[in-house]
């Protein structure tokens, strides 16, 4: 069980541009890819999604840095890789992390170039992809994603999940959820629950 958990660790890593810093068992097979490689989103008209049922809170995580507060989902393990929070169901199955890409100046991006700061943080990841994403009413986006995980010898298992994008002042906060295949029903409560208790400070 512990093993399988090892597999966020690696995007974590590999977000934050620090994979070459990192032991092999970070890394577990995650290749990079040409930023250029990914398509760009197409937006999907905004809509009424039916209500996700709420996950448990147990608490609320702080940034040491005093930038985001976000819930702590009942049951996770807390960790940090690479200088960010790492939440990890008991099982690995399911994990989220909040990364903070500061910018060059506080000018809005676009939608698409929230998407772009997505695809830039995450992009070496093996086969990630982002796939269609939402206006959130609060402001930002919500993408989703998918990738695949290589885990030695083993078939490539395939990873998916949705980010959460916002923009305030001079860096893009993403609020990341991933699943291995067992957990992706899971996803759209997940990212629900954690959205509402994202505090940008």
């Amino acid at each position: 069980m512990k093993r399988r958990s090892f597999w966020w660790v690696g995007i974590v890593a590999i977000a934050l541009a620090l994979s070459v810093l990192l032991s092999n068992a970070w890394q577990l097979g995650w290749e990079a890819a040409p930023v250029n490689s990914f398509s760009i989103a197409q937006e999907t008209p905004e809509a009424e999604a039916p209500a996700e049922t709420a996950l448990p809170i147990a608490g609320s995580y702080e940034d040491p840095q005093g930038n985001f507060q976000v819930g702590l989902l009942e049951g996770y393990i807390t960790n940090s890789a690479a200088g960010s929070p790492l939440f990890q169901s008991g099982d690995g199955s399911l994990a989220y992390s909040v990364i903070r890409v500061p910018l060059n100046n506080e000018t809005p991006l676009s939608e698409i170039g929230l998407v772009e700061i997505a695809q830039q943080t995450l992009g070496q990841g093996e086969g990630f992809q982002t796939r269609t994403f939402n206006t959130v009413p609060e402001g930002g986006l919500q993408i989703d994603w998918i990738g695949r995980l290589s885990q030695g010898s083993a078939p490539p298992k395939p990873v998916s999940g949705t980010i959460l994008a916002k923009q305030q002042g001079l860096a893009v906060y993403l609020l990341v959820v991933a699943a291995l295949d067992e957990a992706v029903d899971q996803v759209p409560a997940a990212i629900s629950t954690l959205a509402d208790t994202l505090i940008i400070l």
